[in-house]
Parts: structure tokens; C-alpha cells; sequence
């Protein structure tokens, strides 16, 4: 093979080694640095400029043996264990979709159904897993701007129908656009932190036209959290106590400023009826009402089945005044509900903590990423799907503000959109490795890697 005696001869040869095409750009960035180090060293002892740059090349060693020894370490790291919870708890809401099927519905169609859900959420999961969330960061304008679009789109579409049915779905995905939009706020001052809230306000917007209580609740929670987190660590650069108090003063005032003018009174109602529904359990605390009263009689475990169980999953259940509650669709928001009526809620414990293993799983994996747009990302998706966790225990305890479905239990297409959140958050995981800030920006794994490939 000839002497490889430029550096840029060299850099192309050991990138034909590497296979990883993400990879590639970081690792050959850096090894450029260290070339033209080596280079910058041999001029000053006096060689010239052709000399230097064909010593640092020999001294960096054979360009075959250095690729194929950055391709051997620097490979893509599967999520197994991540990927085969998610589609396991996706697996098991598909079980408990059929199992807790309507009666008037035939089996084949909601197994047909439970099924198709399974497998495009597996495939729009590996779809986001394979994902470079660089490039995400990059147009993260773009995304924010058609993320705005769609939505609105898919309003007008359904307007004549009367129902959005699909966009409920579009706003699981805005805090995370969010996210995005909010790490491009950095470094900008105060004006960035006014930016970075006004920027969730179109959001919020069409959250609000739906009408989606879920996915505005979801926004705004979850955009707070993320917001204070930058602030707290001075993206921003105004200083970390300052950041976080006007972060809390124009989310505070915004509220009060609400709330004197009224437009917070239907929300408080309902907040009242939740906590009180017997107030008014002939209309809208009804729901709240009759899962109270599930509850006082579901022990840890039993079995309901025959007609008991089609009369329980249909919601039309006698109680001790002998009066008879309206049919209720259990199937759906309703789903934990009804299985611990069915099974005692022993079993809804299982399937609880095991999706808060995953959600703590995906945190602790987020929060130790080196890469600042990855771990994000990765808190964005767990606070998502935290919060629909929490909304959906709470409703299913008689709490029952706003809609609000299990996150992968449902088995619809909220399913297939929390596995490609989840997807989205593995792909950060995938390339930690040779994750980065940016072009110029910071490499923080630079001494390990120079380690690596320094040979004789």
C-alpha cells in the first residue's frame, strides 16, 4: 500500500474503515486535531511544512490498523433491555385490549386491531431508534414551525366532522418540540428566556382549540419542568437564581393574571367536582363517583368472569341502593379500572411499577448524558410519559379531571406515538458515544479518545 503522507490522505483512509456513518464525522474531526498538534510540534522544532505534516502522519501509525481499530470501539449501543420492556408493556395492553373488550365488539376485530396497534408501534419505535437526534437539533426551527402546521392542519381537516381526533394524538409530541425550541434559546440572554415561554404559547394555542385538557396540561407541565432545568444550569447565561426567578415570575403572573380575569373559573370547577364528585354525581362528577365506589369493594386480588365480568366491563353494575349505573365504555382511559375490578389491583400494581421502571430507567440513562440537546430530549419524553402515568392513575382512582390514558397500556394510537417517544429517547442512548454539541462546539470525551488512537 503507498505511504499515506498528507493528512488528508490519511483522514480519508481511516474513514474508510469506520462503518458507523455517524460516527465518522466526530471521530475524524478529532483525529485532524491531534494530526495537525503533531504537525504544529515538528514545525516549531524547525522541519518544514511538508516534512511536519509527513512525520505526524508516520507517527500516528498504519491508517488501515487505526480505522479499523476506531470502527471496533466506537459502535452503535443496542437498547435491549430498554426496547424489550417497552414492547413487552405494549404486548400486555394489546392482551388486556381483547381481554376487556366491549361485548357488543367481536373478538377478531379488537385482536386484529390490538395487533396492527403492536406492530406499527414496534415499527415506528426502531424507526426513531435509529434516528440521529443531531440532526433533529440542528432543524430544530423547522420541526418547531411543521410541528405547529400539523397541527393545525389536522384540525382543519377534522373541523367538519367536529372531532380532532387525530391531533390528540400530534400533541403527545409537543414537549418535546418544545425542547428543541427551547434549546435554541441558549446563551441568549434575558431575551432568550422570554423567547423560550412565548415560544410554547402557539402551542398551547392549538392545545386549546382541540379542546385537549391531556395534552395542554402535558405541555405546560412538562415545559415548566424543562425550562426551570435550563435555568438552573444557566443556559440561558444570566445567572442560575436569577434565570429560575424569572422563569417562576412570568409563569406565576401569567396564571394570576388568568385567574383575576376569570378565565381559570371553569377549570377550578372541575377541579372541585374531581375532588368532590358527589356533589354533583347525577352529571359531570358521575365518573368520579362510580370509580369511588368500584373501589370501596376491589380487593388485593379476585376473579370476576362470565356475566359478572361482561357486566362490569360494560359499567353497568347494581350497588347496594339497588340503583343501576349508566353503560360505561371501560375499555379505553377506563382500562386499569376495570382490570382491577375484574383481578384486584395487585395486578395493576405490576403493570404501574414495571412502567415506572422503565420511566426511571430512561431517566437515569438521560440525566448522565454528556451530550446537553440527548439528555433534553430523553427528560422531555420521561416527563411526557410520567405525567400521562399520573394523570392516569389518578383518574382511574376517581380523580377524574381530563381525560387521560396509560402510556403503551392503551393499545391505540396513543400506543404507537409512546413508542416512538420512547424510540426518540433510545436513539440518544445509541450514539452517546460520539455525541456533541455541535460543529466547534465542545467534545467532551476528547482525552479518551486521543488515548485511543495514538500509535506508534
Amino acid at each position: 500500500m503507498p505511504e499515506r503522507k498528507t493528512i488528508a490522505a490519511y483522514l480519508e483512509a481511516v474513514q474508510e474503515q469506520i462503518r458507523w456513518k455517524r460516527a465518522r464525522p466526530v471521530l475524524i474531526r478529532e483525529l485532524e486535531r491531534h494530526l495537525e498538534d503533531q504537525r504544529d510540534a515538528f514545525l516549531q522544532e524547525g522541519k518544514s511544512p511538508e516534512e511536519a505534516e509527513r512525520l505526524a502522519v508516520r507517527d500516528m501509525g498504519d491508517p488501515v490498523t487505526v480505522g479499523t481499530e476506531l470502527d471496533a470501539v466506537h459502535r452503535p449501543r443496542p437498547q435491549w433491555g430498554l426496547l424489550g420492556l417497552t414492547i413487552a408493556l405494549a404486548a400486555a395492553g394489546a392482551v388486556l385490549r381483547v381481554v376487556f373488550r366491549q361485548p357488543y365488539v367481536r373478538e377478531a376485530l379488537v385482536v386484529s386491531r390490538a395487533l396492527s396497534t403492536l406492530g406499527l408501534g414496534t415499527a415506528v419505535m426502531l424507526g426513531m431508534y435509529f434516528l440521529d437526534v443531531s440532526r433533529l437539533v440542528r432543524h430544530a426551527r423547522a420541526i418547531y414551525v411543521g410541528a405547529l402546521a400539523v397541527g393545525i392542519a389536522t384540525l382543519y381537516i377534522t373541523a367538519a366532522q367536529g372531532v380532532a381526533y387525530y391531533t390528540q394524538y400530534i400533541l403527545l409530541f409537543y414537549p418535546i418540540v418544545y425542547a428543541f425550541w427551547l434549546y435554541t434559546r441558549r446563551s441568549s440572554g434575558w431575551k432568550g428566556i422570554f423567547l423560550s415561554i412565548l415560544g410554547g404559547v402557539p402551542l398551547a394555542a392549538v392545545c386549546s382549540v382541540v379542546p385537549s385538557m391531556t395534552g395542554l396540561s402535558l405541555l405546560l407541565l412538562s415545559g415548566l419542568v424543562l425550562t426551570l432545568w435550563a435555568a438552573g444550569r444557566d443556559w440561558f447565561g444570566v445567572g442560575r437564581w436569577k434565570g429560575i426567578c424569572a422563569v417562576l415570575v412570568l409563569t406565576f403572573g401569567g396564571l394570576t393574571y388568568l385567574l383575576l380575569k376569570g378565565y381559570l373559573n371553569s377549570f377550578l370547577l372541575r377541579v372541585m367536582i374531581a375532588l368532590r364528585p358527589e356533589l354533583e354525581k347525577e352529571r359531570r362528577g358521575y365518573m368520579g363517583w362510580m370509580l369511588n365506589m368500584f373501589w370501596e369493594d376491589v380487593p388485593p386480588l379476585r376473579i370476576v368472569s362470565g356475566e359478572a365480568a361482561m357486566s362490569v366491563n360494560a359499567g353497568a353494575r347494581v350497588f347496594g341502593g339497588g340503583q343501576e349505573m349508566r353503560p360505561i365504555d371501560f375499555s379505553h382511559d377506563f382500562l386499569p379500572a376495570s382490570m382491577a375490578v375484574a383481578w384486584g389491583w395487585v395486578p395493576l400494581l405490576l403493570i404501574v411499577a414495571a412502567l415506572a421502571g422503565l420511566l426511571l430507567w430512561l431517566l437515569v440513562k438521560g440525566l448522565r448524558q454528556s451530550y446537553l440537546p440527548g439528555r433534553l430530549a430523553v427528560l422531555a419524553v420521561v416527563l411526557t410519559l410520567g405525567l400521562q402515568t399520573l394523570f392516569s392513575v389518578a383518574l382511574n382512582l376517581g380523580f377524574v379531571l381530563f381525560s387521560a390514558s396509560m402510556p403503551l397500556v392503551v393499545g391505540n394510537l396513543q400506543t404507537v406515538a409512546d413508542m416512538a417517544l420512547i424510540g426518540l429517547a433510545l436513539s440518544v442512548f445509541r450514539g452517546d458515544s460520539v455525541a456533541r454539541e455541535g460543529p466547534g462546539g465542545p467534545l467532551p470525551q476528547r482525552k479518551r479518545l486521543r488515548l485511543r488512537i495514538e500509535y506508534q
